[in-house]
């Protein structure tokens, strides 16, 4: 072979070397290195995104702790749980307070009207037993009602009592008054009345509204009933209201106690 041939040899060589340098080497090198700095610049606007947000976080920090502390004051005006046992008493004072009365108390099952910080209305609320648990806390809130947990985990429920009644106008008017009105938050639901010409009295039935927030932290104490007087006509006995006293106070003319205070006062009338 000739020298001639050798550098022709050796030329095309050198350029196969360099055309393989640069497809297999060069070009992947000069790909990858494109992506990376794409891949820096992205990374450089999420850290100064992220930096913005930081600057709005610090900002809004104490207005979203005001706001936390307003929801906590106010979800503590709730009861951590409403018990039937709590419900009927306050059916109990409510007939105490006006006068109303209820023959009969139909519960229903507890509703949840608010979950994850979101309340959702009553047409599309779920039976309690029903819902699921989305978070550790939420469980917690659910399975012990009185522990605190944070605010968005407090579970908003309600239960539906309905109540049949009777009684005059006016103390039909003052008993929902008396649930509006209520510091534990009950509310008024359907009412069906009718009038008794005989009587002169309203009776139907009315629908109310308990409402708790389990995990609001809040102890639950058993109500005192130690006065409610169970009676074989209904579930509170015969009662009459005291017209006299400013407060209205519900008796049972059938108690011993009732009975008691009528012989003293007959006594006090055979003595004078």
């Amino acid at each position: 072979m000739t020298d001639t041939a050798k550098k022709v040899l050796l030329i095309i060589a050198g350029l196969l070397v360099c055309a393989l340098t640069y497809f297999f080497v060069f070009q992947p090198n000069s790909d990858e290195t494109e992506r990376l700095e794409n891949e820096t610049m992205q990374l450089q606007s999420e850290v100064n995104r992220l930096t913005s947000l930081q600057v709005q976080i610090a900002e809004l920090e104490p207005q979203a702790q005001m706001h936390e502390n307003e929801m906590n004051l106010y979800f503590a005006e709730y009861p951590s749980q409403m018990t039937e046992q709590k419900a009927i008493y306050n059916v109990w004072r409510m007939m105490c307070d006006t006068g109303m009365r209820v023959t009969t108390i139909a519960p229903s099952k507890d509703m949840t009207f608010m979950e994850n910080g979101q309340i959702v209305s009553m047409e599309t609320a779920v039976v309690s037993e029903n819902a699921e648990a989305s978070s550790e806390a939420t469980e917690v809130a659910q399975s012990s009602p009185e522990t605190k947990v944070p605010v968005k985990e407090i579970i908003g429920k309600y239960a539906t009592y309905q109540l049949a009644f009777t009684g005059k106008k006016s103390e039909i008017y003052d008993a929902l008054d008396w649930i509006s009105n209520n510091s534990e938050h009950m509310a008024v639901g359907p009412i069906a009345l009718s009038y008794d010409a005989s009587t002169g009295k309203l009776s139907g039935t009315i629908s109310v509204n308990y409402y708790s927030m389990n995990g609001n932290g809040i102890a639950y104490v058993d109500p005192d009933t130690s006065e409610i007087v169970i009676g074989p006509d209904d579930i509170f006995g015969t009662g009459e209201k005291k017209a006299k006293d400013s407060k209205r106070t519900y008796v049972d003319p059938n108690s011993p106690v009732t009975k008691k205070n009528q012989n003293d006062a007959e006594n006090t009338e055979s003595a004078n």
